[in-house]
């Protein structure tokens, strides 16, 4: 059975190669209906159909920070300031506090489902650095430093000027994987890990499949290199060209917001670009720097004034955050993560208070479109109670200085620079073990250009 499906899921992912290479790189990858298979519907409702100003949703996820380890030093937001001390090492009496990071990245901690149960303590939030040196970090320390706001300056000023929520928590206490499918379904299909699950698929409903069912428009944008992304792991998804076909490289992002119409719910993925999507040891501040280009590119369009980004993170990474998750699945919600809502509606300078998860933005897109609830966990999370203000002054859009180009990754997701075409999981894969996050090549450690900053400093050096 594995098999069968093995093989049907590559002949899935032959198709949808074979049509990408039709429509041409030059056509980024079949973005245009006429490019896409006969059999395949053109997805046009969506800002007809929404029940509010807001008629295109945006998902850009990032890699792997806790809310303190960027936020920490906020005021006015829940853990201001940093306080508390942790034990450097189990057994030990030498403990450390939370301090500024002087250096633009760290090294990857542990933030497996067992060490981030270790992390947590029974609610005590104290075994961070101790478990990041068990398991042999080569900066455990880091796990409780949080960075100072010009290393992510951009983010601060969307802060500023849209909405930060400061109880927001990850879906799943765990690593990317799972929270990835998370983001996209409201479950982990009860599956912890960071690799597939048995037989390779998870086996959920996500809403994805919800949107394509009912005809909205959708896109799933991907950076870097395009192996083992989420929705190819989810069994609905790979078992439907379709949809497959709909999973495209960013650098598509620009047609897609200029077409008559444009995507109602688009997810920004890189989470397999080590240059850009903040993942420790990437560069953070060059990663913010890209999420600006996004947010610019977004909100500069013709759909800008009728769409909203939820910019959040996928998981804490196994930084220290010294709020302890709420338990509303099997496996818990994740440590704390930082999420910012950006829209034309969104009063500037506020703060979000309620708990929430990403099970809430599913909720939002349902309720925003008519649709029924995704799952109980959609329909019973929290509404976003102070994002949107429909009947108040709009917000002016930010548009922020950015030296790092939508295609930042391209160079590392091909060897001869054009874009990798997107293949079903196991096919080219590559990267670290029991990880979503790709090794950059020598080639791409260094990024070039006119105000650009090096994405070759570390602490370690």
């Amino acid at each position: 059975m594995i098999e069968n499906e093995r093989a049907g899921y590559q002949g899935a992912g032959a198709v949808v190669l074979a049509v990408l290479i039709a429509a041409g790189t030059a056509g980024l990858l079949g973005i245009h209906a006429s490019q896409f298979p006969p059999t395949c519907p053109t997805l046009e409702i969506g800002s007809s159909s929404a029940r509010s100003p807001i008629q295109h949703v945006f998902f850009l996820v990032k890699e792997n920070h806790a809310f303190e380890n960027y936020f920490g030093d906020r005021p006015g937001v829940l853990g201001y300031p940093p306080a508390g001390s942790f034990p450097v090492s189990f057994g030990s009496t030498q403990r450390i506090s939370p301090f500024p990071l002087t250096a633009d990245n760290t090294p990857d901690l542990p933030h497996s489902h067992d060490a981030e149960i270790m992390d947590l303590n029974g609610g005590k939030l104290d075994n961070f650095v101790a478990e990041a040196s068990a398991l042999g970090a080569s900066a455990p320390n880091d796990a409780v430093g949080y960075y100072p706001p010009a290393a992510i300056a951009p983010y601060g000023a969307y802060a500023d000027h849209y909405a930060l929520a400061d109880r927001f928590f990850a879906g799943v206490l765990g690593p990317t994987l799972p929270n990835r499918v998370f983001d996209l379904a409201a479950t982990d299909g009860n599956w912890t890990g960071d690799a597939p699950p048995p037989g390779g698929s998870f086996h959920v409903t996500t809403i994805i499949d919800q949107l394509e069912s009912y005809g909205i428009g959708w896109a799933y944008d991907y950076a870097g290199v395009p192996q083992n992304l989420a929705p190819d792991l989810v069994a609905s998804i790979a078992a439907s060209p379709c949809e497959l076909h709909r999973i495209v490289p960013v650098g598509a992002l620009p047609d897609q917001l200029n077409l008559s119409h444009a995507p109602a719910v688009t997810f920004i993925d890189p989470s397999n670009d080590p240059l850009v999507s903040e993942h420790p040891q990437g560069n953070v501040t060059l990663g913010v720097d890209w999420s600006a280009t996004v947010v610019n590119e977004i909100f500069a369009s013709p759909v800008g004034s009728s769409s909203a980004i939820f910019l959040f993170f996928d998981e804490a990474g196994g930084f220290w955050d010294p709020v302890t998750p709420p338990v509303t699945g099997p496996d818990g919600d994740g440590f704390r993560v930082p999420l910012l809502v950006l829209s034309p509606w969104t009063p500037s300078g506020t703060v979000l208070d309620e708990p929430l998860d990403p099970a809430a933005l599913l909720k939002f897109v349902d309720e925003n479109w008519g649709l029924p609830f995704l799952n109980p966990r959609v329909a019973g999370a929290s509404e976003l109670t102070g994002a949107f203000a429909f009947g108040g002054p709009r917000t002016p859009p930010l548009f922020l200085p950015s030296p790092v180009p939508l295609d930042a990754g391209s160079a590392s997701a091909a060897s001869d620079g054009s874009p990798a075409a997107h293949s079903p999981p196991g096919i080219g894969a590559a990267g670290n073990s029991g990880s979503l996050y790709l090794v950059a090549p020598a080639s791409a450690v260094r990024w070039g250009g006119s105000g650009s900053r090096s994405t070759t400093r570390s602490r370690c050096s």
